[in-house]
């Protein structure tokens, strides 16, 4: 089988044969015959250069990553979303560059705060042309988000401003952090540890020569179908968002799945709140401070049949009174959603604890309407009168 590189380096060949004879046969005329072009520099030379110019002029953004930049080769990390929210974090890198708000979190938050809502929304507020992407990963906790955050990106690829959406079982200190201790001992993991980035920095300065494309229809199937060897899952839109259309309704659910009380919830299996995901979370947002992120950690809304259980009541309060402190001391943003009256209802889930699609905008909506959010933080500038 013919290597990616091999492949990239037959497309650039070939796409450079692809230049006109006439062009390559003024080239040769220019060098074989120096006095004869001299001679006609200034009937020839503005036609000359733009022919050339035509030739050489960068495509656009959406025209070369599609056949010619590499596809996304890096071992995976044991945990098949992370795998493809970075091979399509990467395929928006490219095609939209940066994006100016990331959200990221567990499965609460793939499916519980939709970009495109949110972009919306802010446009509504009266900040319109912001771009959001969801970067949401199933059964992440703080230490995963730390990785992904220090780790698994790259300063250059994260924003000015983070909405990290979760719940209690994120920060759970008591719990087995199955999905962190896969990552960890997964073979992407080990080449990150060595140094190497699964994106790579270069993302941003195309990679390759963005002059250079071709018409060979084999040559550009042949780029499609390397790029193929690593699907995206269908199941994410092209921002990350997992859109969830199932509608939650108690009658239904329970007679599909048992009734599990607070007593045996995993998510508050041996509860505590001091620990690894707590040290995890201190180091996110010490390393956002520092890189001049602004984090904003934002407990997603349960429905209220979830909180009827008084074991989860009492956890879920002690939980939100942990994180005011936390992000008091540690200089991140706080915002307590689980018990927004207007964002419970039933319709807006999928279960008792996770958002549906209806929810997710709902959610994305409450947030751009929170002035107290600095939205403003992902300009160049800050507006006039702004307080920095």
């Amino acid at each position: 089988m013919i290597s990616k590189k091999l492949l990239l380096s037959s497309v650039l060949l070939l796409s450079a044969l692809g230049i006109s004879k006439a062009s390559w046969a003024e080239i040769n005329r220019s060098r074989l015959q120096p006095a004869e072009t001299a001679r006609q520099a200034g009937a020839d030379n503005s036609g000359y250069s733009s022919r050339l110019s035509s030739l050489i002029l960068p495509l656009p953004p959406l025209v070369v990553p599609d056949l010619l930049l590499p596809p996304y080769d890096f071992p995976s990390f044991s945990s098949e979303r992370l795998d493809q929210e970075l091979q399509l974090y990467l395929k928006y890198l490219r095609t939209h560059g940066k994006p100016d708000i990331l959200v990221m979190g567990s499965s609460r938050s793939l499916q519980g705060i939709d970009p495109a809502a949110l972009e919306e929304a802010l446009a509504a507020q009266g900040h319109p042309g912001l771009k959001v992407y969801n970067f949401g990963i199933n059964g992440a906790t703080a230490q995963v988000m730390n990785l992904l955050v220090q780790e698994i990106l790259t300063p250059e690829q994260l924003p000015k401003l983070i909405i990290w959406g979760d719940g209690l079982r994120a920060f759970n200190n008591g719990r087995p952090d199955r999905t962190h201790d896969q990552i960890l001992a997964s073979a992407g993991y080990q080449r990150v540890a060595a140094g190497e980035q699964p994106i790579s920095a270069r993302t941003f300065a195309w990679e390759i020569p963005t002059f250079v494309s071709t018409n060979n229809k084999a040559l550009a199937n042949a780029a499609r179908s390397s790029q193929a060897a690593h699907p995206i899952d269908s199941d994410l839109t092209a921002q990350g968002f997992e859109k969830i259309t199932d509608e939650y309704d108690p009658a239904r659910y329970y007679q599909r799945f048992p009734y599990v009380s607070g007593r045996y919830d995993a998510d508050y299996h041996a509860f505590s709140l001091r620990g690894r995901q707590t040290t995890a979370t201190t180091e996110l947002a010490r390393f956002a401070r520092a890189q001049d992120i602004t984090l904003v950690v934002v407990s997603l809304p349960l429905s209220r049949d979830y909180l009827r259980d008084g074991l989860r009541l009492g956890y879920e309060r002690q939980f939100q009174q942990h994180m005011w402190q936390l992000a008091r001391r540690e200089r991140f943003m706080f915002r307590n959603l689980s018990q927004q009256p207007e964002l419970m209802n039933n319709s807006y889930f999928a279960d008792p604890s996770h958002i549906n699609y209806k929810g997710a905008r709902a959610t994305a909506f409450h947030l751009a309407a929170d002035s107290t959010i600095p939205w403003w933080v992902v300009r160049s500038a800050a507006p006039s009168g702004a307080v920095e």
